[in-house]
Protein backbone atom coordinates (compact mmCIF):
# COMPACT_ATOMS: atom_id res chain seq x y z
CA UNK A 1 0.00 0.00 0.00
CA UNK A 2 1.57 3.28 -1.15
CA UNK A 3 1.13 6.38 0.93
CA UNK A 4 -0.04 9.51 -0.84
CA UNK A 5 1.96 12.68 -1.28
CA UNK A 6 -0.59 14.48 0.89
CA UNK A 7 0.22 12.14 3.76
CA UNK A 8 3.93 12.94 3.54
CA UNK A 9 3.30 16.68 3.37
CA UNK A 10 1.03 16.44 6.40
CA UNK A 11 3.60 14.34 8.26
CA UNK A 12 6.35 16.86 7.51
CA UNK A 13 4.05 19.68 8.62
CA UNK A 14 3.33 17.93 11.91
CA UNK A 15 7.00 17.15 12.55
CA UNK A 16 7.98 20.74 11.74
CA UNK A 17 5.19 22.16 13.93
CA UNK A 18 6.16 19.97 16.89
CA UNK A 19 9.83 20.86 16.46
CA UNK A 20 9.02 24.58 16.37
CA UNK A 21 6.81 24.24 19.46
CA UNK A 22 9.71 22.58 21.26
CA UNK A 23 12.18 25.20 20.02
CA UNK A 24 9.87 28.03 21.12
CA UNK A 25 9.55 26.42 24.55
CA UNK A 26 13.35 26.14 24.85
CA UNK A 27 13.80 29.79 23.87
CA UNK A 28 11.19 30.78 26.47
CA UNK A 29 12.90 28.75 29.20
CA UNK A 30 16.26 30.34 28.32
CA UNK A 31 14.54 33.72 28.64
CA UNK A 32 15.18 34.52 24.99
CA UNK A 33 11.43 35.00 24.46
CA UNK A 34 9.11 37.00 26.66
CA UNK A 35 5.90 35.39 27.88
CA UNK A 36 3.66 37.15 25.37
CA UNK A 37 6.04 36.31 22.51
CA UNK A 38 6.07 32.68 23.54
CA UNK A 39 2.26 32.50 23.59
CA UNK A 40 1.96 34.18 20.20
CA UNK A 41 4.38 31.68 18.69
CA UNK A 42 2.73 28.81 20.55
CA UNK A 43 -0.68 29.70 19.09
CA UNK A 44 0.78 30.08 15.59
CA UNK A 45 2.52 26.68 15.75
CA UNK A 46 -0.61 24.98 17.09
CA UNK A 47 -2.64 26.54 14.26
CA UNK A 48 -0.08 25.26 11.79
CA UNK A 49 -0.34 21.78 13.31
CA UNK A 50 -4.12 21.87 13.05
CA UNK A 51 -3.98 22.97 9.41
CA UNK A 52 -1.44 20.22 8.68
CA UNK A 53 -3.70 17.61 10.28
CA UNK A 54 -7.01 18.95 8.97
CA UNK A 55 -6.27 20.86 5.74
CA UNK A 56 -9.90 20.81 4.59
CA UNK A 57 -10.78 23.50 7.17
CA UNK A 58 -9.17 26.01 4.77
CA UNK A 59 -11.49 25.12 1.89
CA UNK A 60 -13.98 27.94 2.68
CA UNK A 61 -11.09 30.42 2.41
CA UNK A 62 -9.36 28.86 -0.59
CA UNK A 63 -12.40 28.24 -2.81
CA UNK A 64 -13.48 31.90 -3.19
CA UNK A 65 -9.89 32.84 -4.04
CA UNK A 66 -9.96 30.38 -6.98
CA UNK A 67 -6.94 28.37 -5.90
CA UNK A 68 -7.04 24.88 -7.37
CA UNK A 69 -4.96 23.30 -4.64
CA UNK A 70 -4.31 24.11 -1.01
CA UNK A 71 -0.57 24.04 -1.64
CA UNK A 72 -0.90 26.91 -4.14
CA UNK A 73 -2.53 28.97 -1.39
CA UNK A 74 0.34 28.22 1.00
CA UNK A 75 2.97 29.13 -1.59
CA UNK A 76 1.35 32.52 -2.20
CA UNK A 77 0.84 33.05 1.53
CA UNK A 78 4.50 32.09 2.12
CA UNK A 79 5.68 34.73 -0.35
CA UNK A 80 3.58 37.35 1.41
CA UNK A 81 4.97 36.37 4.80
CA UNK A 82 8.57 36.33 3.57
CA UNK A 83 8.24 39.71 1.89
CA UNK A 84 6.64 41.16 5.02
CA UNK A 85 9.38 39.76 7.25
CA UNK A 86 12.05 41.06 4.89
CA UNK A 87 10.55 44.55 4.99
CA UNK A 88 10.21 44.39 8.78
CA UNK A 89 13.86 43.29 9.16
CA UNK A 90 14.98 46.08 6.84
CA UNK A 91 13.13 48.73 8.86
CA UNK A 92 14.52 47.36 12.13
CA UNK A 93 18.07 47.36 10.76
CA UNK A 94 17.61 50.89 9.44
CA UNK A 95 16.31 52.11 12.82
CA UNK A 96 19.25 50.46 14.64
CA UNK A 97 21.68 52.01 12.18
CA UNK A 98 20.27 55.46 12.87
CA UNK A 99 20.43 54.93 16.65
CA UNK A 100 24.03 53.72 16.44
CA UNK A 101 24.95 56.73 14.32
CA UNK A 102 23.44 59.11 16.90
CA UNK A 103 25.29 57.34 19.74
CA UNK A 104 28.61 57.36 17.88
CA UNK A 105 28.22 61.07 17.10
CA UNK A 106 27.37 61.81 20.73
CA UNK A 107 30.38 59.84 22.06
CA UNK A 108 32.70 61.42 19.48
CA UNK A 109 31.43 64.88 20.39
CA UNK A 110 31.89 64.22 24.12
CA UNK A 111 35.41 62.85 23.60
CA UNK A 112 36.28 65.84 21.42
CA UNK A 113 35.01 68.26 24.07
CA UNK A 114 36.81 66.37 26.90
CA UNK A 115 40.10 66.67 24.98
CA UNK A 116 39.80 70.48 24.81
CA UNK A 117 39.49 70.88 28.59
Amino acid sequence: MALSTTFWIQLLGVIFGLFMLYLSFLKFKRRELKSIEFWVWFVLWVLMLLVALFPYVLDPIIAPLNFYRRLDFFVVLGFFVLLSLGFYNYTLARRLEEKMERIVRKVAFEEHNDGKK
